[in-house]
């Protein structure tokens, strides 16, 4: 195996890796999604059944909806940007694409924590 196929295919895994990581977002943030919609039902529900909580209470997944949605609209900015790379100075690439993944990255790792949340509040108002 000569050298420029070792790169290609070394180029060829990275190129796979990066479509892997979206692949992976979209299928974490479909689950969220679903579980997030599981949430707002479970908090409408609880509020009817227990005269005590108010209906108010379906605010807090909703609000994580909101922040699950503006989620997918920075994935959808990344891929813009991605899409227009050969656009881009040289000198802007990594400033300007490791800016966008490492602020998806910390989105995303904020809506699991969020939505653990919302799922903590809500066992608690289930069991106490």
């Amino acid at each position: 195996m000569t050298d420029n196929e070792e790169f290609k295919e070394i180029d060829d895994a990275e190129e796979q890796g990066k479509k892997n990581i979206l692949k992976y977002f979209d299928r974490l943030h479909d689950k969220l999604f679903t579980f997030n919609n599981i949430m707002i039902v479970g908090f409408f529900a609880i509020s009817k059944i227990d005269t005590n909580i108010s209906i108010k209470n379906i605010l807090i997944p909703l609000f994580n909806l909101v922040f699950l949605i503006f989620i997918e609209y920075r994935m959808m900015e990344l891929s813009r940007a991605e899409s227009n790379i050969k656009k881009m100075p040289i000198s802007d690439l990594p400033k300007k694409l490791y800016k966008k993944y490492n602020s998806v990255t910390l989105y995303s790792l904020g809506s699991i924590i969020t939505t653990g949340i919302v799922t903590i509040i809500f066992l608690f108002y289930l069991l106490f």
